[in-house]
């Protein structure tokens, strides 16, 4: 042979099945052609020549076991010992850690984890198939291993560490990736010379009742005209998270919405800390939290991370559930209006929000402590919320039902896709009449 062929050319099942084609050539050979053929395997295949010469006499080779079974030798048939510890997590258990993550609302892996241990009462017993039948033909497809879970199943979902169930969900996770955009609205404001500022690490700590606020705009990238906005705000200590729907950015809808907000939550309201938005920075804002004694701060322009909090939530809370679309139309705003308070019972009640506790710098390393667990249980474990509220608060919880909320939520996306799809292409009246 006197060309010369790289090593990394053939795999080792390409050489073996190389092996096995001339096996039957060489037996047949005299001793001298049986040379060439070593030399020019040899050469090729970049394997021991007497290593080739082993597998080439055994190609074909018939052997019989002690219980008359026949065996024939094949070179491109291997049988190793996988070599390690035995897989205690196995591909069997991620449909139902799939259906569990489409459930949460696609959490992440620590807050999944989280999620299975605060619900597992009804979430481990088996859902009914007649539950499942109000959502989507796909969801019901992904939900379906949660209606009979084997036991070794449920041990397996109680036990499993956060890293694992990242690790078997990322071939997943990768096709449901979403893209986070955030764009700051800073709106300069004479008022701001009499709200004062405070930073991310000068608010009080220990006391609930502390809200961040902001708005989502629902501009679809276009300032023109009138939109709907989304407005959120979420507590400091607890995480509990409110968010409401404004038909514009009019005061009037800010005030109605921070009404209804210092009504339904559990806890009396201190503080409120909204970015520089106009929205919120104006007269009447300042007007209606002067009488009711709340205090009125802000943060500084263009520094978000004073807000945390709530910047996190308005992805969390609005863009995962409506989008990025422009909605401005009153049947738009009906649909939202309805569906925003839903999402917010939904996090406050069932889905778990990690905080940091502590924080303690070793030499060069910071380590940081976290808690994970539900704003509800945050709630009920806080001493300056009554008892009270604390007894509505368990009424309340005893008569939702979280895949009724997660339905009736899904239901509502649905009605405001069609609702945003009549706007760009409406049905003709005939064809309404036709559908009643």
């Amino acid at each position: 042979m006197v060309i010369s062929i790289p090593e990394e050319v053939y795999t080792m099942k390409a050489k073996r099945s190389i092996i096995k084609l001339n096996a039957k050539a060489y037996k047949k050979a005299s001793r001298k052609l049986k040379k060439e053929i070593l030399d020019d395997l040899e050469k090729a295949l970049h394997l021991h020549r007497k290593y080739i010469i082993t597998l080439l006499n055994n190609t074909g080779k018939v052997y019989y076991t002690p219980s008359g079974i026949k065996l024939v030798g094949d070179p491109t048939i291997t049988y190793l010992h996988k070599r390690g510890r035995k897989k205690k997590y196995t591909q069997k258990i991620v449909p139902y850690l799939k259906a569990i993550w489409v459930l949460s609302h696609y959490r992440s892996s620590i807050h999944l984890k989280a999620f299975i241990e605060n619900n597992q009462p009804w979430l481990l017993a088996g859902i009914k198939k007649s539950d499942l039948e109000g959502f989507a033909k796909e969801e019901r497809m992904d939900l379906a291993p949660l209606v009979d879970i084997p036991a070794h199943i449920k041990e397996q979902l109680l036990n499993i560490s956060a890293s694992t169930i990242e690790r078997l969900l990322k071939p997943i996770k990768d096709q449901y990736k979403l893209k986070h955009r955030y764009r700051p609205h800073p709106h300069a404001s004479v008022l701001k010379k009499k709200i004062p500022v405070e930073l991310h690490y000068s608010k009080p700590t220990g006391r609930v009742g502390y809200m961040e606020s902001d708005t989502v705009y629902f501009s679809g990238g276009r300032s023109d005209k009138g939109f709907c906005l989304g407005y959120v705000e979420a507590e400091w200590e607890t995480d509990w998270t409110e968010s409401r729907a404004l038909r514009n950015r009019a005061h009037s809808w800010v005030e109605c919405a921070m009404q209804d907000i210092d009504r339904v939550v559990p806890f009396v309201v201190h503080t409120r800390h909204p970015d520089s938005g106009s929205e919120i920075i104006n007269l009447a804002i300042m007007a209606y939290c002067e009488a009711r004694g709340i205090r009125l701060v802000r943060s500084r322009p263009y520094h978000k991370n004073d807000n945390p909090v709530v910047e996190s939530r308005n992805f969390t809370l609005i863009r995962s559930y409506v989008g990025y679309r422009r909605y401005d139309t009153d049947a738009e705003f009906r649909i939202l209006e309805e569906l925003l308070p839903l999402i917010s019972q939904l996090h406050n009640y069932f889905i778990p929000t990690m905080k940091l506790l502590r924080r303690e710098r070793v030499g060069g390393k910071v380590h940081r402590v976290y808690e994970i667990d539900t704003p509800y249980n945050r709630v009920m474990r806080s001493p300056d919320v009554s008892e009270e509220k604390k007894a509505e608060l368990r009424e309340r919880k005893a008569g939702l039902s979280y895949l009724k909320l997660l339905q009736r939520i899904h239901y509502l996306q649905r009605k405001l896709d069609q609702a945003y799809q009549n706007k760009y292409n409406p049905i003709p009246k005939d064809d309404e009449e036709e559908d009643e």
